[in-house]
């Protein structure tokens, strides 16, 4: 097969976690090409909501911007009980200060996809359309996946197969894996439409009503939201997909499980649809990897999905780039799975109980629920710790993955605080136009040189020569930065802290003034030290190749 590939990466499906895989592959300069059976974007609206954590990708792509530009800014969350207004959570209350996307951003999966469809274009990718992927075969070398479409038939290999074709996919059946789980017992109405009602537009609401549930989702001001409701005459099978509904199907039953006078029209999408909780139990088969639905499929519930599936890719990316470029060796790969399939399953594992005892109760579920709803509901509105917790974890600024080989410190003594390896990398203001979010943008591996110490000029000399060196001719490709006070005012060859926020951030403190850290392309700490270890960094990476 080695004769005949052509292209380094692969990447089945163009849904938001297909697309960022070939637009973060194509940044690094690998060869990669993009298909979908689709002969057209998708038009619906689908998943609605991007999570900090993806906002934090987006922006250190640049891509941020043009997402905050179609979507609307959620203030906040109501839930509404048996009628009452029970809970009010306002998101600029959570205390977060190591991100500056404190929020959950309602933006359409198709809008999305739209930005990433023109951040391909401009790295000079397009779509591959109406192209349905029915064989796949693979060896030591690479994978081959064959295409049909209205051309006819043609085969494409690559050294690296990305199966991110959604809950159906093909890559997954092909490479026999897994997918254990099941369907909730109820099926669901959804309606994208003007929705008029005694209630805002610029924030979530949650309604729970005896066995009914109901969701308010902002989308686009007062122009169109979506509606989610239980379907009062569903229920039963556990057949997948979704089809359209009549508008009124689902006001009535949107009415009736909020209690409030509303009234849909103009409707965008609508859809009667079952919803499925499944995990692969696999990331990778030799030369083959799935993400995003294609590994996993889980309710709405948190907002989930879409920003799951952009994390794999951000993870899997850097690691085939290095592998490729011989600059790592293959076990790197294997780590893909051993960090993102822990993560789906905690989100599976959440999302089921958070859906089964919202919008899936029964029997004794309903009853605890019923009982105890109205009081979990204040002490969320009450407990800001409790709120803050909450928030961590929806917007998955809390995903940590375990130390390893990859992911390691060399440190003299206990190492508190600070983000550990395996740890996401926080924002915290260095000075008042700057903060360490620009130090590590552009998907890249970034080396920060802590020093809380004032450094005269023969040490910002000697040290920034050292980090030029590693920049230069170490193992990979690297940025670094020399974060520090300085002696002798503002020097070009350091980023002079003026604010403490940073060092704070990163445990920079009196009894550990100076420090390195190694950040991933995926904002994760891969290695950390006391001092300035720049050896230790370069032994660290040059051990990736073994």
């Amino acid at each position: 097969m080695a004769d005949a590939i052509d292209t380094d990466v692969l990447v089945v499906g163009a849904g938001p976690t297909g697309l960022l895989a070939a637009a973060l592959l194509a940044r690094l300069g690998i060869a990669v090409r993009i298909v979908d059976r689709s002969p057209d974007a998708a038009k619906e609206s689908r998943a609605f909501g991007v999570q900090a954590r993806s906002l934090e990708l987006f922006a250190s792509l640049g891509l941020a911007d043009a997402l905050l530009d179609r979507g609307l800014v959620a203030t906040g969350i109501q839930v509404f009980i048996d009628g009452e207004r029970r809970a009010e959570i306002a998101f600029d209350d959570l205390g977060r200060t190591d991100t500056p996307f404190g929020f959950l951003l309602m933006v359409p999966q198709s809008e999305v996809e739209a930005v990433l469809v023109e951040e391909l274009a401009r790295l000079g990718v397009a779509v591959e359309r109406g192209a349905e992927a029915f064989d796949l075969a693979q060896d030591g070398e690479g994978a081959s996946v064959r295409l049909r479409g209205p051309d006819g038939e043609r085969r494409v290999a690559a050294r690296y197969v990305i199966g991110a074709d959604g809950a159906h996919s093909f890559v997954r059946k092909a490479l026999g894996l897994a997918f254990e789980g099941a369907a909730y017992g109820q099926t669901f109405l959804l309606a994208d439409a003007s929705v008029t009602w005694p209630l805002g537009a610029d924030r979530l609401s949650l309604f729970l009503r005896g066995r009914d549930f109901a969701a308010f989702l902002p989308l686009k001001g007062r122009d169109y939201a979506r509606v989610m409701v239980v379907d009062p005459e569903g229920g039963g099978g556990g057949g997948q997909g979704s089809a359209p509904v009549d508008l009124a199907v689902v006001e009535r039953a949107f009415r009736a499980a909020t209690g409030l006078d509303a009234r849909l029209s103009a409707p965008r999408w609508t859809s009667r649809y079952r919803v499925h909780h499944r995990g692969v139990d696999r990331y990778r088969v030799g030369r083959c990897f799935v993400a995003g639905d294609a590994a996993h499929i889980h309710s709405p519930a948190g907002g989930q999905g879409m920003n799951t599936g952009l994390q794999d890719v951000a993870n899997l990316c850097w690691k085939l780039a290095l592998v490729l470029r011989s600059q790592a060796a293959d076990a790197l790969l294997d780590s893909y799975h051993d960090e993102r399939w822990p993560v789906g399953q905690r989100v599976l594992a959440y999302t089921d109980r958070a859906f089964s005892a919202v919008a899936d109760p029964s029997g004794w579920v309903l009853a605890v629920r019923s009982v105890l709803a109205p009081s979990l509901a204040a002490t969320l509105s009450r407990v800001a710790a409790l709120r803050r917790r909450v928030f961590g974890f929806v917007s998955q600024l809390g995903i940590r993955y375990a130390p390893g080989r990859f992911a390691a410190e060399r440190v003299g003594r206990a190492w508190e605080d600070g983000p550990g390896p395996g740890r996401r990398a926080p924002d915290a203001a260095i000075a008042r136009h700057r903060d360490v979010f620009d130090l590590l943008a552009g998907y890249g591996f970034t080396l920060l040189a802590f020093s809380r110490d004032p450094l005269a000029e023969e040490e910002i000399a000697a040290i920034s020569a050292d980090l030029q060196a590693l920049s230069r001719d170490g193992p990979i490709p690297l940025a670094t930065h020399l974060v520090a006070h300085s002696l002798v005012g503002r020097d070009p060859r350091l980023v002079q802290a003026e604010a403490p926020a940073a060092f704070a951030a990163y445990g920079i403190g009196p009894d550990r003034p100076r420090a390195l850290y190694l950040v991933r392309p995926d904002g994760y700490v891969a290695w950390r030290a006391d001092g300035f270890d720049v050896a230790g960094c370069r032994a660290f990476l040059a051990g990736w190749t073994a």
